[in-house]
């Protein structure tokens, strides 16, 4: 066995062959090659090993003088099994991809829905079609006036609802300008002094002059020509007075103003 195995490697580099080659023909695993060549027999189970031995012996057109016979080794249709398992695989395997590839399967036509309908309608008597026809106007005419319906409905509620809303502002704008009176063209000045402690942000004529905490008992004052705005976090802990005249208090209740704007047309407030 030993001078097969030593003829088997010295052959293969004679021809110039690569494990990676031989890999390739034989379809035997490098490890496998790489024991027949050295003798190596204990990794390879004996059930294989003599049909192993003639697949790279054929491959290599090396004569074994019938040494590998020996029925201990390895069953005599080995070599057989192992062609079927492998090359007719592969064969089998490249003829499919060639007829997939080569011969695409046509795709069925889509039917054309419209001319099924245009010939279902032909075979429909007129009179059916006339009851058609009416039955599709009936329904159109009355999605129609259900649009509109529900086009009147929204307009009124909104109607409705926005009304009182505006009158309800507009009310309001007029008792706050009445609460202090402002000449045109007379600088504004407004004074708070804080009864607890509050969160206050002044804006005079567009410009950030404060925003920060007032202490409980401090006296605050600022000038503007256009309009002053305050934001305080309790209308109820502060005192407020314009042009040395007093506010009525601007909340009776802890609330938050979210805007008092003071101009020459007088005062309002968001709460």
């Amino acid at each position: 066995m030993q001078e097969i195995c030593r003829k088997l490697r010295q052959k293969r580099k004679e021809l110039g062959y690569s494990i990676e080659h031989v890999v390739e023909k034989t379809k035997l695993h490098p490890s496998v090659i790489k024991d027949i060549e050295d003798c190596n027999f204990e990794n390879i189970s004996s059930t294989y090993l003599k049909g192993f031995i003639k697949i790279y012996a054929s491959f290599l057109e090396v004569d074994t003088n019938q040494s590998v016979e020996d029925p201990e080794l390895v069953k005599p249709d080995v070599k057989k099994i192992f062609q079927q398992k492998t090359l007719p695989q592969k064969e089998n395997i490249q003829k499919d991809v060639h007829q997939k590839t080569s011969a695409p399967q046509k795709r069925k036509p889509r039917p054309d829905l419209a001319k099924i309908i245009v010939e279902r309608l032909k075979k429909i008597s007129p009179e059916v079609r006339k009851k058609i026809a009416k039955v599709l106007i009936a329904l159109l005419v009355a999605w129609l006036v259900f649009s509109l319906g529900r086009l009147v409905i929204t307009k009124v509620k909104s109607f409705f609802a926005n009304k009182p809303k505006a009158e309800k502002t507009k009310e309001t704008v007029n008792d706050e300008r009445s609460m202090v009176d402002i000449e045109q063209g007379q600088e504004i000045t407004a004074s708070i002094t804080a009864k607890k402690k509050c969160f206050l942000r002044v804006t005079v004529d567009g410009k950030l002059l404060f925003e920060g905490v007032l202490n409980n008992g401090a006296v605050e004052s600022w000038k503007g020509v256009k309009e002053i705005e305050f934001k305080i976090s309790d209308g109820s802990a502060v005192y407020l007075e314009v042009n040395g005249k007093s506010i009525p208090t601007l909340s009776s209740i802890r609330k938050p103003i979210k805007s008092l704007k003071i101009t020459p047309s007088g005062i309002s407030i968001d709460k």
